[in-house]
């Protein structure tokens, strides 16, 4: 897209809520878009919901917020689908409360949008296909 992403870590879970509110209504800055605001949304609606209707949920605005701000070809479904697996798993194996912030940093560092290349080839995961459907990977098979 061009536009330069500021990546500032949230400062509290409060923050994190409402940059979940402010998402689901297009309101969150684009530029402010990135892989940790994704993490965030991703862990908000894990904890609140059963992953398929957090999968339904994360599709519909992350597609509605990228036609909004002008990135209509943004979606990638595995993606979407591989992060939300790996935040699954992360709740899964967490024991106790958590601070949202702290979580984000954690997966954030962890499954930075290297990571994926683990599972899959460049070819396969930036292809149309993907983008537009779940891939299975093709490099080795998921761990988590």
């Amino acid at each position: 897209m061009g536009r330069k992403k500021i990546d500032i870590p949230f400062a509290s879970d409060v923050e994190v809520t409402e940059m979940v509110a402010l998402f689901e209504k297009c309101e969150w800055p684009y530029p402010r878009w990135t892989h940790r605001a994704h993490v965030g949304v991703a862990l908000v609606y894990l904890q609140a919901l059963p992953f398929d209707e957090a999968l339904v949920r994360i599709r519909h605005h992350i597609q509605l917020y990228n036609q909004i701000c002008g990135d209509p070809n943004g979606y990638h479904e595995t993606l979407t689908v591989l992060f939300l697996r790996r935040v699954q798993r992360y709740l899964e194996d967490s024991r106790g409360p958590m601070l949202l912030t702290a979580a984000i940093e954690d997966l954030a560092s962890a499954c930075d949008m290297e990571w994926p290349l683990r599972y899959y080839s460049p070819e396969r995961l930036w292809s149309a296909e993907a983008r537009a459907d779940w891939l299975e990977p093709d490099q080795q098979p998921l761990d988590f």
